[in-house]
């Protein structure tokens, strides 16, 4: 049986029009991408990876300790 996780996802801009995803609730959970699309199909590559991470050093799920001012926000849901 799976389960699911909703984890928020907040998109920062840089100057040269770089997307970066960082992941609050899964600190060190970023991804990037030339477009908001590319950064979101990165990044939930890249929250497919930390939660593999995290079962095998029995690890729970982080909180969500990041603060700051994000640009967009899309939750993602993930199978696992």
């Amino acid at each position: 049986m799976k389960n699911y996780y909703n984890f928020t996802i907040d998109y920062f801009q840089d100057e040269d029009g770089i997307f970066t995803a960082v992941v609050p609730e899964l600190p060190g959970c970023i991804a990037s991408g030339q477009t908001l699309d590319v950064a979101y199909h990165n990044v939930k590559e890249a929250i497919d990876s930390c939660l593999e991470v995290r079962r095998k050093l029995d690890m729970p799920i982080g909180e969500n300790k990041y603060k700051c001012k994000n640009i967009y926000r899309i939750p993602a849901t993930v199978w696992v």
